[in-house]
């Protein structure tokens, strides 16, 4: 196909040849001096542009997880706390009266434990002599009864006695908890966002205290149009730019499975490496990325230097037996600094890319071949199309 765009150009070049210039191209003088690349053949995908956003992966709502009054909250909004710092505290004086009573119950359920375990003992001695003298005239059959009766009620008081230890044990450690709780600790590493109460509220347990984002830790959230979203599977990549310029690469690390109606997109998430952003980041930030809307093509592609603009498109001029043959070319894809072209070109042929502001069709020029073949920055083109 390439030879044949070639072919059926060759007229079409003189014709294009003549109408820019006419006129003998031998009659103005020497060879120009000018600089080539070749026309290379890349891998062409068109991509969609998105506006996404930064989100935080750790993000909370502090709350307290037992009622009281607040007394004091020690950070501010903007600060910067670590996991486990104490970020609020609520008042302790009947958390303490609490904690002593709990205790002094404990002290006396396990005094009553031991006396029900006493009485046990002696009860069960008791029964057990009166048993040994079973078919002796000292045996009383009504006496025997009314000690197994006996040893059955102590033992009763015991299981009462236990029940009664482990609710005193209960009841201290829901005072401890309680006394623990109440210092407010940050979740995770973070940045204070929003202070929800102050010294002097009462709170109720759960009751928000404050709100804590992980500013370290993001991800990209992307509402992207349900005909494209089926081409995104997790571990693919896309193309990210942050605000400041710096381009990333974006994983996809989940699609999920809930739609709008009224946009017809689903929201994906990308994992994103920013270390080498130059501003500080934020969560809600926006961040445009390019999610490709079809499989990759094969194209022609010429760097963005060899385009020169005439009446009615471009062209570019190809080094062809030492002169300027002007070729009219369709500009489609742009990727870095090179452009997808179709035309009467074919791979591997030199356009020139430097002093082809001014030259005329058939004039000759004088050039050295590039060393590469391949220009680092043409690995890969990609189209790109707006959202509505």
């Amino acid at each position: 196909m390439m030879r044949s765009w070639r072919t059926a150009g060759a007229a079409a070049g003189l014709l294009l040849a003549a109408a820019i210039l006419p006129g003998d191209a031998s009659a103005q003088g020497g060879p120009a001096s000018v600089a080539v690349d070749p026309v290379t053949l890349v891998e062409v995908a068109e991509t969609q542009t998105l506006i996404a956003r930064l989100v935080a992966v750790n993000e909370s709502t502090v709350a307290t997880r037992i009622p009281g009054i607040v007394s004091e909250v020690s950070v501010q909004v903007g600060d910067r706390v670590a996991k486990g710092d104490a970020i609020a505290e609520l008042d302790r004086e009947l958390l303490a009266i609490e904690q002593r009573g709990a205790e002094a119950m404990l002290l006396q359920a396990e005094a009553g434990l031991g006396a029900a375990q006493a009485n046990v003992d002696l009860a069960e001695q008791v029964y057990e002599r009166t048993t040994r003298l079973r078919g002796s005239a000292a045996f009383s059959q009504g006496r025997f009864e009314d000690l197994a009766t006996e040893v059955a009620r102590a033992t009763a008081e015991l299981a009462r006695a236990e029940a009664a230890l482990a609710v005193a044990r209960t009841s201290v450690a829901t005072a401890r908890y309680r006394e623990e709780n109440a210092t407010i600790r940050a979740p995770f590493d973070g940045v204070v966002v929003a202070r929800l109460a102050g010294p002097g509220d009462y709170l109720q347990a759960g009751s928000p205290v404050l709100r804590i984002i992980d500013d370290l830790t993001l991800e990209v959230e992307a509402d992207v149009p349900t005909e494209i979203v089926a081409g995104l599977d997790p571990g693919d990549a896309v193309s990210a730019i942050v605000d400041d310029g710096t381009v990333a690469r974006a994983i996809v690390r989940a699609v999920v499975p809930s739609e709008s109606p009224a946009t017809r997109t689903r929201p994906v998430r990308f994992t994103i490496d920013v270390e080498g952003t130059t501003k500080p980041l934020a969560a809600g930030q926006s961040v445009i990325l390019r999610a490709p809307v079809g499989p990759p093509r094969e194209a022609l592609s010429v760097a963005k230097d060899a385009l020169v603009q005439q009446s009615g498109g471009w062209i570019v001029f190809v080094a062809e037996d030492g002169k300027a043959t002007p070729r009219r070319v369709t500009i489609g894809a742009a990727a870095g600094g090179r452009f997808e072209v179709q035309g009467d070109l074919e791979a591997g042929e030199l356009v020139v890319v430097r002093g082809n502001e001014r030259l005329r069709p058939g004039q000759d020029i004088a050039y050295e071949a590039p060393a590469a073949a391949v220009a680092s920055d043409a690995a890969q083109a990609t189209g790109e199309r707006a959202t509505n």
